[in-house]
């Protein structure tokens, strides 16, 4: 059989590991390299979305943890204010039988007012109140 004759199998084996060599070296230097490569893309990019995903967390749980507390002052402010209102309306209503439209105008312009000196957000700027404004 000429396929395991003793002279042709000594070539046979040479050329094997010549493809083998060159073939394992193309893989390993260009095939390799680039998957390495994109690996390591791959990391970074999930690593910094990690750190990305857990910081926005923490600064929204901070953000809205501070949005409670002002909506809270805002909120008693605001029931203070309409509180002291409705005590001076109703002394005013015991002595007068009727209210005018100059003293609801009075007192609007000063609860507006008011609110416009104790806080620090513009309620005009986009129509309605924000604080991301």
């Amino acid at each position: 059989m000429p396929q395991l004759d003793r002279v042709i199998i000594f070539s046979q084996i040479f050329w094997l590991f010549l493809t083998f060599v060159v073939a394992y070296i193309v893989y390993t230097h260009f095939v390799l390299s680039n998957l390495l490569k994109i690996f390591l893309v791959r990391w970074w990019k999930l690593r910094k979305d990690i750190t990305q995903i857990a910081l926005k967390s923490r600064l929204t749980e901070l953000f809205i943890n501070a949005n409670i507390k002002s909506t809270r002052t805002i909120y008693f402010t605001i029931k203070n204010i309409v509180l002291s209102i409705g005590k001076d309306l109703t002394k005013r209503t015991v002595n007068k039988k009727k209210i005018s439209l100059s003293d609801l105008n009075r007192l609007v312009l000063s609860v507006s007012l008011e609110i416009a000196l104790y806080t620090s957000k513009s309620i005009t700027k986009s129509g309605t109140y924000s604080p991301w404004t």
